[in-house]
């Protein structure tokens, strides 16, 4: 009669490490073409009222998005041809994700930052360069809680957390106000 194995049971994930270049460049090209198609048809759809108002507009930009994480992924995957990835270590890895303290401040910030957007009503509106701004609280509470998050959580040089929350507090912005033409908190 044989021994039952003792060892604890390992997921198929636990220390499988990293993906291979190969095998990234393989789900990049297969997300290219499924990007590809899904914004080829999301443009296709009729827009009576203009594309601003056209039913694919939503379904093109998240197609587009994709494409371009994609893309990313291409990029990154050629660059790491032939390299040798590290052993993925499980103690450190899993440290972000279940550490309740950096937990709870996640959701102490995400809990100012909705107080802020409900309590500030601000805003400076004007032309400049002969397109019409505006900056209000929800760009400025949200660039201070992405920055917070992005310290919290990330931990890079000060410069790229700015740019990285002013870039794409800009990019929201400038897309719900002036292509969706949806109001945000002033």
């Amino acid at each position: 009669m044989s021994t039952p194995d003792k060892s604890d049971f390992a997921g198929e994930e636990e220390g499988a490490g990293y993906a291979t270049p190969t095998v990234d460049m393989i789900a990049a090209i297969l997300l290219i073409a499924l990007a590809g198609w899904y914004t080829w048809e999301a443009l296709g759809f009729r827009s009576p009222g203009g594309w601003r108002t056209g039913p694919g507009l939503v379904p093109a930009a998240a197609g587009i998005s994709l494409l371009v994480m994609a893309i990313g992924l291409g990029v990154t995957a050629w660059a790491r041809r032939g390299q040798t990835m590290p052993a993925l270590d499980p103690e450190t890895d899993e440290d972000s994700i279940g550490d309740p303290v950096r937990t709870a401040m996640l959701v102490g910030v995400i809990f100012v930052y909705l107080l802020a957007m409900d309590g500030i009503s601000f805003g400076l509106a004007g032309y400049v360069a002969g397109y019409y701004l505006v900056v209000g609280s929800f760009e400025i509470t949200t660039i201070l809680c992405l920055s917070v998050l992005m310290k919290i959580f990330w931990n890079g040089p000060l410069a790229r957390i700015l740019l990285c929350s002013v870039g794409w507090t800009i990019f929201l912005s400038l897309t719900f106000r002036n292509i969706f033409l949806i109001s945000l908190p002033r």
